[in-house]
This record gives structure tokens, sequence and C-alpha cells, in this order.
């Protein structure tokens, strides 16, 4: 099997990423994620989101979807359990009408396949941060370069 196993905190919801490598991973302090997560911060782990669009029937059947607008004037729809409301991830939508070409799964979605303690993700969105960052740390104030995928072909 490829891919990382999600599941979401009720069970509802269960597949695999489209990978089994992340494409990176970050701690973002915007105020959408910290709502979201109910944190400081939100923990996204990047994927390719080849392999994921379309979404199975089966399984975009089970999952609820809402969208809102971002600062840099993309669109963000933001996937989640209707049952348990847990986020599972959300796929940033550019004003031409195409996907970004990575997805960020909500970190505490992924059951297995990641070493966290060897992660230090960069830190985005630090202007909106509640929280200090450790020195040494990558941070971004606003929107990082995009994680780099292989096969990509929109940032």
């Amino acid at each position: 099997m490829t891919g990382l196993p999600v599941s979401c905190e009720c069970g509802n919801i269960r597949f695999r990423t489209p990978t089994s490598e992340p494409a990176g991973m970050a701690y973002c302090h915007c105020t959408a994620c910290r709502k979201q997560s109910g944190s400081a911060f939100g923990t996204s782990v990047y994927f390719s989101s080849a392999g994921l669009f379309p979404l199975p029937e089966a399984l975009e059947a089970k999952l609820a979807m809402f969208t809102h607008p971002t600062d840099s004037g993309n669109t963000m729809r933001c996937y989640f359990c209707p049952n348990c409301g847990v986020r599972i991830f959300h796929a940033i939508v550019l004003p031409d009408g195409s996907l970004r070409s990575t997805v960020a799964f909500k970190g505490g979605v992924i059951d297995e396949g990641i070493d966290w303690k060897a992660v230090k993700p960069r830190n985005i969105f630090t202007r909106s941060a509640v929280m200090d960052i450790p020195d040494g740390w990558e941070c971004y104030e606003g929107a990082p370069p995009p994680p780099k995928t292989q096969g990509a072909s929109k940032s």
C-alpha cells in the first residue's frame, strides 16, 4: 500500500495520503489555523495533490467541505469529518481555478509513518504567533516558498 494511514477521531474517515513521503511540514500561526486546531498553531504536512484528486466517490461522500478566501487571493477548500468535526486536509484553489500542487494534511490525522521527534517544521505566518518560537527554527512572517514536489506543475 502506498501513502500513510489517515483517520479522524471517530473513525468515519479512513484513507491514505497520496504518497509515503511528505513534501514538507509547517506549524502555521495564522488565525484560521489557530482556530481550526483549537491551539496556538496548526500542524500541516504537505503531500502532492496528484493522486488525491479527483477524490474517490466513496471518500468524497463521507467528507464535508467549506471554502474561504485567503489573504493571497486564493480559495481554501477545507475538508473535514461531518461526524466529529476533525479537519482532515485543505487544498488551495488558485485564481485561475486550478489546484495548488500540494495539499496540507493536518498532522494529527496521520496515524503513523512520521518520526515527529526528528522533524523541525517551518513556522509560517509568524506575524500572528501567540507564542515564542525557538531560536534557530525556520520562520516566515507570511507565506513561505511552496514545498517542492516531484512532477509538480503549479505552486
